[in-house]
């Protein structure tokens, strides 16, 4: 049997060219790219590419012209996604994640001890099916776990299914393209409301905002439906190479003040989670949960300023 390898960039003899992508509406970045595979899905158009920018890690993949994830960096927007909400939680069994078809943030969801279910609900089959062939070591063996469920599908489909069934999740994880293109009506108030009604009490939600310095009306434009419908809402930041800027993301519950957790419950929770697991982290980690969370004064007014609160909902 042929082994897999998910970094090739030797294999090509191409002179690498440029890959643009748009960050925000009025700005386009690039990486010098050498091509490896594309496929037009009945969804998207999804490329696989090698980026000499990040060396050895540079495998990556784009879904309709935006770089979605490498192998060098995928880990900080998963790792902030996954381990902040279910710390907090410290008993998460069942995780729900929206889109991610890349494996990554389902990778990091079974990293906890006591999750005992992660439903992936991804539209577009030939996502998973390119991850696999072209860069597996991004799933980290998440499809292969059994404690896995992928649903292949709409995703307004399957949560409007899961609710009138009765099914309850403990984290849901947004891994979806941006709130700008075929996703945004995965992204506005009446879906997050949807989402909101499959939680169980101490459940919460996990949401990439976008990059605030280049798209601010689509930051605020999701926070804001995040605090109509959520009474805690708090954002975070961190700087993601591939996406050439400072992203946002956020965690959202009714029970859960994810930012205000204290360190001990925190420490608490990854020694039960698996200490040796989390140990391998490369984002994350407990010492640096409030600096996530930390806003620079520059972007109070985009992450900060809301026009809906829980108390006027």
């Amino acid at each position: 049997m042929p082994v897999i390898r998910d970094v090739t960039q030797d294999d090509s003899d191409s002179t690498p060219s440029p890959c643009t992508a748009p960050l925000g509406p009025w700005a386009t970045y690039a990486f010098a790219a050498h091509p490896v595979a594309q496929m037009t899905s009945p969804y998207q158009h999804i490329e696989i590419v090698d980026l000499p920018a990040f060396g050895p890690l540079g495998r990556a993949y784009r879904l309709d012209g935006r770089f979605m994830a490498s192998l060098a960096d995928a880990h900080i927007c998963h790792e902030c996604m996954v381990h902040p909400l279910l710390l907090a939680h410290g008993e998460a069994q069942r995780v729900l994640v929206i889109g991610g078809g890349d494996g990554g943030s389902a990778r990091e969801a079974l990293r906890h001890a006591s999750v005992t279910e992660v439903v992936i609900a991804e539209l577009d089959a030939q996502v998973p099916a390119a991850i696999l062939q072209h860069m597996p070591s991004l799933a980290g063996g998440a499809f292969d776990d059994p404690r896995t469920t992928l649903v292949i599908g709409d995703a307004r489909h399957f949560v409007a299914a899961a609710c009138a069934q009765g099914e309850r999740f403990d984290a849901v994880i947004f891994d979806l393209t941006e709130a700008d293109g075929a996703a945004a009506p995965l992204h506005d108030a009446s879906f997050f409301a949807q989402v909101r009604a499959l939680l169980t009490p101490r459940g919460g939600i996990a949401v990439q905002l976008g990059a605030p310095w280049f798209a601010p009306t689509q930051v605020r434009r999701m926070l804001d439906a995040l605090r109509s419908v959520f009474t805690h809402v708090q954002p975070m930041t961190a700087y993601v190479p591939l996406y050439g800027s400072l992203w946002a993301l956020a965690v959202a519950s009714d029970a859960l003040d994810v930012r205000a957790v204290d360190p001990d419950t925190l420490q608490t929770a990854a020694r039960a989670a698996s200490p040796d697991a989390l140990r391998t982290l490369r984002h994350y980690a407990v010492s640096r949960h409030a600096a996530l969370f930390d806003i620079a004064p520059d972007l109070i007014e985009v992450l900060n300023h809301s026009s809906a609160s829980p108390e006027t909902r």
